[in-house]
């Protein structure tokens, strides 16, 4: 029996895979359970058209994601924050003043995705952004007095 799978399955395959099934276990435990759809010509056709919708989306985003890692090389970010004598600062920097700061300069991107350990003096340091698997940059944090 081919059976097209509706949700992740250990041992036996992943969502919207097409496989081959015997056929009492996909008549009385995939079916009944909602957890496969029995595999007709339509829905097999469906299911490769949303495959391919999916990669080219991811295609995509990779492109897109990997022009904003050009665009962020060697960037440097100036935080500005509120410092006390010997440049220690009230508080510290962190990923979402980065994130901040990257904004107001136009480029979007998420504070989880920035690796920065918290700044707690004047000067600068490094973070790394990771904006997708495989793609990372590194830009330069500059930590200025207000």
């Amino acid at each position: 029996m081919r059976v097209i799978l509706l949700q992740d399955i250990k041992g036996t395959g992943k969502k919207g895979d097409v496989i081959e099934v015997k056929d009492g276990y996909g008549r009385n435990f995939l079916l009944p359970r909602g957890l496969a759809d029995e595999a007709t010509l339509a829905r097999e056709r469906a299911v490769a058209e949303k495959k391919n919708r999916e990669q080219a989306r991811a295609e995509k985003e990779r492109t897109q994601m990997s022009d904003l890692a050009l665009a962020l090389k060697g960037r440097t970010v100036n935080v500005p924050a509120r410092a006390g004598e010997g440049g220690r600062l009230f508080g510290a920097v962190t990923n979402t003043d980065v994130a901040r700061a990257l904004q107001q300069e136009g480029f979007v991107v998420d504070r989880k995705k920035i690796t920065l350990e918290p700044l707690k003096h004047i000067g600068q340091a490094e973070a790394k952004i990771h904006l997708y698997p495989g793609i990372e940059t590194i830009i330069t944090v500059q930590v200025v007095p207000e």
